[in-house]
């Protein structure tokens, strides 16, 4: 009896094993969610008159969530936020043309965008490309003109007075390319990570922006 069970036990582990694997692969009409890490290259662009911008690479975050159609192809949205460091060179408004200064600064990015992702292997391990399409708003914290100044009453402060300051911004259409590994763990949860092209419609002052673009995200699945 017990040396009939040992001979079966590799047969057990093998339908387990299989029945995970078929677990883990089976993505067809479930939701997840992910988030991770994005590493966003540097970018130089050059204006008119001398002008430019320097912009230096930075870690940032994403999040997002997909509903998966089939194994393979999958529709979602996310969102990611970036704060680089960056140098702008401008000509002052009383300077002389191709009379240029510079300032350092930390520009704040974010985007929100809808997702499509096709996954060329239905099982758990699969390489997938996806592409994104949305808006991406640039603050660059530099104040473009005097501070507003408000007052209210704090129940617990009394009479405040506090100064503002409108900053230059600009909202653009931004849209990215990738390709990367998807590895399904088990049923709940998996890893991904993407190499990418993320670019920003710029074309009114300058050429697009495009930025070379890292992620490595956690999925959970349900």
């Amino acid at each position: 009896m017990r040396m009939s069970v040992i001979r079966r036990l590799p047969v057990v582990l093998g339908l387990l094993g299989l029945a995970v694997t078929a677990q883990a692969q089976n993505r067809e009409r479930t939701w997840e969610f992910d988030a991770g890490l994005l590493f966003s290259g540097s970018l130089d662009l050059d204006g008119e008159q001398g002008t430019g911008l320097d912009i230096d690479d930075d870690l940032g975050f994403t999040l997002g969530g997909t509903y998966n159609f089939t194994n393979r192809f999958a529709l979602g949205f996310g969102f990611g936020w970036l704060s680089p460091d960056y140098t702008a060179t401008y000509v002052p408004e009383d300077g002389l043309p191709n009379q240029t200064e510079s300032l350092r600064a930390e520009m704040d990015v974010f985007s929100l965008y809808g997702k499509g992702t096709f996954n060329f292997i239905e099982g758990p391990i699969t390489p997938f490309v996806e592409a994104t399409l949305g808006w991406t708003a640039v603050d660059s914290n530099i104040a473009d003109g005097p501070p507003v100044t408000g007052c209210w009453w704090d129940p617990w402060w009394g009479y405040i007075c506090s100064s503002f300051y409108d900053t230059y911004s600009e909202d653009l259409t931004s849209w990215s390319y990738a390709a990367g590994v998807r590895w399904d763990v088990n049923r709940m949860w998996g890893l991904k990570a993407a190499y990418g092209v993320f670019e920003l419609d710029t074309s009114s002052r300058t050429e697009d922006a495009s930025i070379d673009m890292f992620t490595i995200q956690a999925i959970f699945r349900y």
